[in-house]
């Protein structure tokens, strides 16, 4: 495959493809699917010649999942497949996603009279990070204090800021006292926001040492402080949202099929998943859960609005709640990381948090749940309710992804556990609830 790519010769592994072979592909010019071996190599082929600057594949029984740039005489094309081999090791199944190239830019330095203020000999580098936001960040070194952490944000600077409607959000948020107004258990880590033009620098306590470490696992106790940290949180600001938190709505159709579209052009390859993702999900999850849950995620807005209702109003949710914005650090929580801060509800964020991070606490899905409740002893049965059904909305993309289109047995495995919670929790959830509010 590889020497194809570079070549674009493809006949000399047709006898590698399965007379009955699709593939799925989504890129600038939209969505096709091709079936059959013929049609598939023609597409293939269509290219010709070019460099491989890039290439990264992981091989398994199943099939491979491969990211790679080609770099051709008139045209460069990035592009991320997972391929899925039948039982003689014919490949069945090419799910492609395309995004143009990214051009390496400068890094904006912060602005002299920023560095003077943080103290003398104040020196920034590029920190290198796993964020799904292009987000630009630096670590800040000085003679005199520790080390500091430098985030420049613009408006719509990346894909979530787009889809969000982020202008700034956590500079709006400092600059309207939510940090000063924070609950004590949560060390949040905003030092300060400087102004420069168009952009703003968050100015952030450098707290790496303390956020979770790859692997590690969670107690149950461990589970319940982050847990209680984010109720102290929801009760503090509950009816008093301040300015500049995303809608839920925007929260909650932030992986939808809409914004796969309206992204199509972007340089990001992740929102150029989400619809093959939500067609496996179509497909491994039973209409009656995976329709409604669809047509949330496509509309959310009704679901957003039902779910604020119920709950009596907005109160605001950090957004991100799940292990890599997380820490502990003695009786506090840490918690950093702000930009998709909502305008939102507790349960919507203890979704997200339960479908991000069940996998790595020692506790059942339903002991989780429960402490969510017992943190929250005060909600509304039908904010629980839809809230657990905005689990799936916010991320049965992925868990249907891992079951049905990744080809590492492991991560087929890890999709099918969670779906085979979530689904009938779903299911129940949307039968308490009389069902998804629609538009």
């Amino acid at each position: 495959m590889r020497d194809a790519v570079a070549t674009g010769e493809w006949e000399a592994v047709r006898d590698r493809f399965a007379g009955d072979v699709v593939m799925r592909s989504s890129g600038e010019q939209g969505r096709i699917s091709i079936a059959g071996a013929d049609a598939v190599l023609g597409h293939l082929s269509r290219r010709g010649p070019g460099d491989l600057v890039a290439w990264d594949a992981r091989e398994w029984p199943a099939g491979v999942a491969l990211t790679f740039e080609w770099h051709g005489a008139d045209s460069r094309d990035r592009r991320r497949w997972y391929v899925r081999a039948q039982a003689d090791g014919a490949v069945a199944e090419i799910w492609s996603a395309a995004a143009r190239p990214q051009v390496a830019a400068a890094l904006p330095g912060p602005p002299p009279e920023l560095l003077e203020s943080l103290g003398p000999g104040a020196r920034a580098e590029p920190l290198s990070h796993g964020g799904n936001s292009g987000a630009s960040l630096l670590r800040l070194t000085r003679d005199d204090g520790p080390p500091l952490i430098l985030k420049r944000i613009t408006a719509g600077g990346d894909w979530l800021a787009r889809v969000t409607g982020d202008d700034g959000r956590t500079a709006r948020l400092y600059e309207a006292g939510t940090f000063a107004a924070m609950p004590a258990v949560i060390r949040h880590g905003i030092v300060g926001v400087h102004r420069d033009r168009d952009a703003a620098w968050i100015v952030m306590e450098d707290v790496g040492a303390l956020l979770l470490d790859g692997e590690r696992r969670l107690s149950r106790e461990e589970s319940r402080r982050v847990l209680a940290a984010a109720g102290a949180l929801h009760a503090a600001f509950h009816g008093r949202v301040p300015d500049g938190a995303a809608t839920l709505a925007a929260r909650l159709g932030m992986t939808s099929r809409p914004v796969a579209r309206a992204e199509r052009r972007g340089s990001d390859l992740l929102p150029k998943q989400f619809e093959h993702a939500w067609e496996a999900f179509a497909e491994v999850v039973p209409a009656d859960v995976s329709e409604p849950v669809l047509a949330a995620a496509d509309d959310p807005r009704a679901l957003a609005a039902a779910l604020i209702d119920a709950n009596g109003g907005a109160t605001l949710a950090h957004g991100d709640l799940r292990d890599d914005n997380l820490g502990f650090d003695g009786e506090r929580i840490v918690l950093i990381d702000w930009d998709l801060a909502t305008a939102g509800t507790p349960t919507a964020e203890f979704a997200w948090f339960l479908a991000q991070d069940a996998w790595r606490i020692d506790a059942g899905r339903d002991e989780l749940e429960a402490d969510h409740r017992a943190t929250h002893p005060d909600l509304e049965a039908r904010e629980l309710e839809l809230g657990m059904v905005s689990g799936l909305v916010q991320y049965g993309w992925l868990l249907a992804h891992s079951a049905r289109v990744h080809p590492d047995p492991a991560e087929t495995a890890w999709g099918r556990d969670e779906l085979s919670w979530w689904v009938p929790r779903v299911r129940t959830a949307l039968e308490r609830a009389g069902g998804v509010p629609g538009p």
